[in-house]
């Protein structure tokens, strides 16, 4: 079965664990059977060179998906475990030890901080990514189709879509 959020399956993630763990082919073939994945050694190694393969394109669905999903569950934890701690501040009667708790508090303040202003930097970065997509669209509608047209007009309606960008720059 394959995660969703991921690309390789639950048997390849658990190949992945033998491979990270540095494990000899008997200890990895021995995990991977009380994982449930008995397999011979013939079938580790076509595992491995799969994922040594593939370790450039996880890499980059890391990078798209994992990280996004990644990101919002950190904060989600920041703010739930600053919600229970908050709680717990409330709770607590000892003045000396509510105060020890709102050190901590502030302590992990920061952290939360960074990942908001990581969010911000993202959509920052994705905005004007959507601008531009949103300006090809309006130039489409604008100009038609481009087999629908003779190559004059489409390069004379480019270039007046050109100029009216430039103009606005200036």
């Amino acid at each position: 079965m394959t995660n969703k959020s991921n690309l390789i399956t639950d048997r390849q993630r658990a190949v992945v664990e033998t491979m990270r763990m540095k494990l000899s082919e008997k200890l990895a073939l021995a995990y991977l059977k009380g994982e449930g994945f008995e397999m011979c050694a013939m079938t580790w190694y076509r595992e491995k060179r799969k994922l040594e393969q593939m370790k450039l394109k996880r890499l980059y669905h890391i990078a798209q998906i994992g990280f996004q999903d990644q990101h919002l569950e950190t904060i989600d934890q920041y703010e739930m475990g600053f919600k229970m701690m908050w709680q717990n501040v409330l709770r607590e009667r000892d003045p000396y030890k509510q105060n020890s708790m709102i050190k901590d508090i502030l302590l992990l303040k920061p952290y939360l901080s960074s990942y908001y202003e990581a969010t911000k930097l993202i959509i920052e970065k994705q905005k004007p990514d959507t601008e531009n997509e949103s300006v090809n669209e309006q130039s489409q509608e604008q100009i038609g189709e481009p087999d629908s047209i003779s190559p004059f007009t489409r390069d004379a309606a480019t270039n007046s879509e050109t100029d009216k960008q430039l103009n606005r720059k200036f």
